[in-house]
């Protein structure tokens, strides 16, 4: 009965409200695998896309996706908790944060879950990305997944650095300052994020840009990334995976559906226990003329800083930064670098090239941390 009246309700919205539009968005933020006909009622769209065989779209490797995006949703959703809170000036900032922590019902909780989302979500970003490469996943016609993929890990990236920042704590301000540091010997990018931030010394414009760019630049980049990122993936097709049979739409929506559960589960039991067995210290508040003793750069600035203070400084930092900008281009288009470059190489050597430049960015990580 009570499934009856539901479909009842969903026919009475459907004349009203074209919900298979609605729910095609699940489809392209990678919640729901299937093409669905939005000129149809909902149920007869989904009742039509579940009678094709579907692959799964939560297993391994392609789970790293959806665990991606369910890391990015809850970084958005608790991000916007904290704001009702938050005060960016750097009178109040850190008294704020101070609120969050000591006042607020479960504040702390949400606050270190928060903090400890953002570095898992980077290290399931970076994962995906050499797992991307090493499968060749970025050759025709998937080259704007990879191009995607690049830039959602970039814009993560920026968002981690610019939220490092708001505690205004003697730590998150010093790490941003040698940021921005590494990230200014960068030619043209550098310039351009010194213009963005329109100022030569963290302040108030800093602080209430940063809090701008975090809070709502980009987390809408991030999302709207995503979402092409799906709506490529969508066009294209999974990629294949060894021994891998579709099945039943129906059955493999629910297997979905059970696989997205066990993904929430894992994911947040891992940010709950890392948010109560190791929580971030909360600091005093910044002081410009204080510089505590081993401050560096986010873990993930670690190399290119290292192999910035390998070069030295003067005409050296910038060759570095130079490296790093080409460094950084090629990474974004890889899919043309493989047709011009890597395509006639055996397999072996584009292996081998890919070991070589995740083993070279461990040991500058490892130099970065020891000289930093």
């Amino acid at each position: 009965m009570l499934r009856k009246r539901a479909g009842m309700l969903l026919d009475w919205l459907s004349l009203r409200i074209n919900l298979t539009e609605i729910v095609s968005l699940l489809t392209n933020l990678g919640l729901l695998y299937a093409n669905l006909d939005t000129r149809k009622p909902l149920r007869e769209a989904l009742a039509e896309a579940f009678r094709q065989p579907l692959p799964s779209y939560s297993r391994w490797p392609r789970v790293l996706g959806l665990i991606s995006l369910v890391l990015l949703l809850w970084q958005v959703f608790s991000g916007g908790l904290l704001s009702f809170y938050y005060i960016p000036s750097p009178e109040s900032a850190h008294e704020s944060v101070r609120t969050i922590l000591r006042d607020v019902h479960f504040g702390w909780f949400i606050s270190e879950m928060h903090a400890w989302g953002a570095s898992l979500l980077l290290a399931v970003l970076i994962i995906r990305l050499i797992r991307f490469y090493f499968q060749r996943v970025y050759r025709s016609p998937r080259e704007l997944i990879w191009v995607f993929a690049v830039l959602l890990l970039i814009a993560c990236v920026h968002a981690d650095m610019t939220g490092r920042l708001l505690p205004w704590t003697s730590t998150g301000y010093w790490s941003s300052v040698r940021t921005l540091e590494t990230l200014e010997s960068i030619p043209v990018y550098g310039s351009a994020l010194r213009f963005l931030l329109a100022t030569e010394e963290i302040g108030d414009f800093v602080l209430i840009r940063s809090y701008a760019l975090h809070a709502a630049v980009l987390p809408m980049v991030m999302l709207s990334l995503v979402f092409l990122h799906f709506s490529a993936l969508r066009r294209v097709g999974l990629t294949e995976v060894p021994r891998e049979e579709s099945c039943d739409g129906s059955v493999a929506y629910r297997r979905h559906l059970a696989n997205i559960g066990i993904v929430l589960a894992l994911v947040f039991g891992v940010l709950m226990t890392a948010a109560i067995l190791w929580p971030f210290p909360f600091e005093g508040r910044a002081d410009p003329f204080v510089t505590p003793v081993g401050v560096m750069p986010p873990w993930y600035l670690l190399a290119p800083f290292g192999f910035l203070e390998l070069v030295g400084h003067g005409w050296g930092r910038v060759f570095g930064g130079t490296i790093l900008l080409c460094g950084v281009v090629v990474l974004i288009f890889v899919p043309l670098v493989d047709g011009l470059i890597l395509r006639p190489l055996r397999r072996e050597i584009i292996w081998a090239s890919g070991a070589l430049a995740v083993l070279t960015w461990l040991v500058l990580t490892i130099y970065g941390a020891q000289v930093a």
